[in-house]
Protein backbone atom coordinates (compact mmCIF):
# COMPACT_ATOMS: atom_id res chain seq x y z
CA UNK A 1 0.00 0.00 0.00
CA UNK A 2 1.52 3.60 -0.48
CA UNK A 3 1.27 5.69 1.89
CA UNK A 4 -0.93 8.83 2.48
CA UNK A 5 0.07 12.39 1.08
CA UNK A 6 -2.19 14.34 3.19
CA UNK A 7 -1.48 15.37 6.70
CA UNK A 8 -3.10 14.07 9.65
CA UNK A 9 -6.75 15.27 10.35
CA UNK A 10 -6.84 17.77 13.50
CA UNK A 11 -9.79 17.02 15.77
CA UNK A 12 -11.31 19.89 17.39
CA UNK A 13 -14.31 19.80 20.80
CA UNK A 14 -16.62 22.20 20.56
CA UNK A 15 -17.08 24.56 23.74
CA UNK A 16 -20.07 25.43 25.34
CA UNK A 17 -21.07 28.41 23.56
CA UNK A 18 -20.40 27.14 20.18
CA UNK A 19 -22.49 23.85 21.16
CA UNK A 20 -25.32 26.10 22.63
CA UNK A 21 -26.06 28.27 19.43
CA UNK A 22 -26.12 25.06 17.15
CA UNK A 23 -28.25 23.14 19.51
CA UNK A 24 -30.42 26.44 19.23
CA UNK A 25 -30.37 26.73 15.63
CA UNK A 26 -31.82 22.66 15.94
CA UNK A 27 -34.25 23.53 18.40
CA UNK A 28 -32.69 21.19 21.12
CA UNK A 29 -33.07 22.01 24.82
CA UNK A 30 -30.67 21.32 28.02
CA UNK A 31 -32.22 18.76 30.08
CA UNK A 32 -32.14 19.76 33.94
CA UNK A 33 -29.60 17.89 34.83
CA UNK A 34 -27.44 18.57 31.33
CA UNK A 35 -28.35 22.57 32.37
CA UNK A 36 -26.83 21.87 36.22
CA UNK A 37 -23.72 19.86 34.66
CA UNK A 38 -22.78 22.84 32.09
CA UNK A 39 -23.25 25.51 35.01
CA UNK A 40 -21.00 23.39 37.60
CA UNK A 41 -18.45 22.97 34.59
CA UNK A 42 -18.06 26.34 33.45
CA UNK A 43 -14.33 27.56 33.93
CA UNK A 44 -13.22 23.60 34.63
CA UNK A 45 -10.17 22.48 31.99
CA UNK A 46 -11.91 20.22 29.03
CA UNK A 47 -10.62 17.57 30.38
CA UNK A 48 -12.45 17.75 33.61
CA UNK A 49 -15.27 18.57 31.97
CA UNK A 50 -15.12 15.26 29.30
CA UNK A 51 -14.51 13.44 32.69
CA UNK A 52 -17.71 14.99 34.12
CA UNK A 53 -20.08 14.33 31.11
CA UNK A 54 -18.16 10.95 30.38
CA UNK A 55 -19.53 10.16 34.30
CA UNK A 56 -23.29 11.23 33.40
CA UNK A 57 -23.33 9.16 31.19
CA UNK A 58 -22.28 6.03 32.38
CA UNK A 59 -19.03 5.48 30.53
CA UNK A 60 -16.25 3.43 32.52
CA UNK A 61 -13.18 4.65 30.66
CA UNK A 62 -12.30 7.55 27.77
CA UNK A 63 -12.22 6.22 24.88
CA UNK A 64 -9.20 8.88 23.69
CA UNK A 65 -6.80 10.54 25.35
Amino acid sequence: MSKSTRPPQVTQTLGAKAYASIARVEGLKLGKQSAERLARTKGMSPEKRRSEVLRAYGADKPKRK
